[in-house]
């Protein structure tokens, strides 16, 4: 990535982090009062922008899987800026879902006293242990470098790398052949807690039983979900960070190939749920399609996101800068995804004539995201998106040499 584009993605980082901070201190001092949605209505955008953080880390994960446990010497090039991936979306993940509690620091009651019997403690247990897993990951691939970094008295911030040299000042082949051995380990635990891991999220939603469409096809959705964002993402970073051509090839065969089963996915969900005449999936799937924003499944989702990408990857699949932005475009519009799958099935009464029982603005069913989610939402993008710009340039997760020449 040239320098100007570099400076200008952390200039936007910079500026979104600064305007967000209102919002951030909004939740922190007001809680709930600070968002649109009520009783009815208890999950809104920032819990979509959990599950779209959610699905950025499976694409990074399997990556890792594949070049650490299956040994695919193919993706070694970007495994270190795979798992720095992880580290980074899971980090913005626990951020978000925190926020959205209405008390930050509420989320260390499930830590000290977790109820075994709630989805939600297993969901959060085993995010403490990607966590911890991937951050012990990335400091095992990265030691050997950061090592002779701090060994290097004219490089800006060597002290620092000291610092994150735990006192070694030498790194010898057994050391090498010790945090191989450990990455390994720790990638090989991290596949069936990451399946564990994406399979408690998808789970929450699915044994809500009067969320018909969440209860449905959800783990499975969420699985091809995962990967589809997931893996373009990682194919993007590798053509814009390493310009690794023959990754990015194979990577986009693989994300068509999932984006086609994804939709066919999706269109099966609809047409059970069309045929079931079941009135509260039929009304919800109706406000999906024909709704007052049927265009962010029509033109955001299907369009710019699906097809449009699709066109691309059939047509130009030899083309890596076009792969690239056809996996771009699947990133950005993903957001749309997973509002269409989060709001319609909570905007439907789940008891005729509930509506005419209660009044009040937090009993309504038309939610639209206030300013205040809005700022908060672009808080932590833009955190997440400030840590990944600084760590590809302060931490050694792209090898050296690569990335240099722009292709966008």
């Amino acid at each position: 990535m040239q320098e100007k584009h570099y400076k200008m993605l952390l200039g936007v980082a910079g500026l979104g982090f600064l305007v967000g901070l209102w919002g951030l201190g909004n939740v922190i001092f007001l809680g709930k009062r600070a968002v649109a949605y009520g009783s009815y209505i208890t999950w809104g955008l920032e819990v979509a922008v959990y599950l779209f953080f959610l699905g950025l880390t499976a694409g990074a994960f399997l990556i890792t899987i594949l070049t650490y446990v299956f040994r695919l010497k193919v993706f070694a090039p970007i495994g270190p800026l795979s798992a720095f991936t992880v580290l980074v979306a899971i980090t913005c993940e626990v951020i978000i879902i925190s926020l959205d509690l209405g008390h930050p620091f509420r989320v260390f009651q499930f830590l000290l006293s977790p109820n075994f019997s709630s989805m939600m403690a297993w969901m959060i247990l085993f995010t403490m242990a990607m966590m911890a897993i991937y951050a012990l990951e990335c400091f095992f691939l990265l030691r050997e470098t950061i090592i002779e970094w701090s060994q290097d008295a004219q490089r800006p911030g060597h002290k620092i790398y000291r610092l994150l040299a735990l006192g070694k000042y030498e790194y010898t082949e057994a050391d090498r052949q010790r945090d191989h051995d450990r990455v390994r380990l720790l990638s090989i635990i991290s596949l069936p807690v990451g399946l564990l891991f994406y399979g408690t999220n998808g789970a929450i939603f699915a044994v809500l039983l009067n969320r018909p469409i969440w209860n449905t096809m959800t783990p499975l959705l969420f699985v091809m979900t995962a990967l589809l964002s997931g893996g373009a993402l990682i194919t993007f970073l590798a053509y814009i960070f390493q310009s690794e051509e023959e990754i990015v090839h194979t990577l986009g065969h693989v994300i068509r190939f999932i984006l086609v089963v994804f939709l066919l996915l999706e269109l099966l969900q609809i047409f059970v749920g069309y045929w079931s005449g079941f009135l509260p999936t039929v009304t919800s799937l109706n406000l999906i399609l024909f709704g007052p924003y049927w265009w962010v499944f029509w033109l955001v989702h299907l369009g710019l996101g699906s097809f449009v990408p699709l066109y691309l990857l059939v047509s130009r699949h030899e083309d890596s800068r076009t792969v690239a932005w056809a996996c771009f475009l699947i990133v950005i519009t993903f957001i749309a995804v997973r509002l269409n799958f989060l709001i319609p099935d909570q905007a439907v009464y789940k008891l005729e004539g509930l509506q005419n029982a209660f009044f009040d603005k937090r009993l309504s069913m038309s939610y639209v995201p206030n300013l205040n989610e809005w700022l908060v939402s672009i808080w932590v993008i833009s955190l997440g998106l400030l840590t990944f710009l600084l760590g590809t340039r302060w931490l050694p997760v792209i090898p050296a040499g690569k990335g240099e020449e722009e292709h966008v």
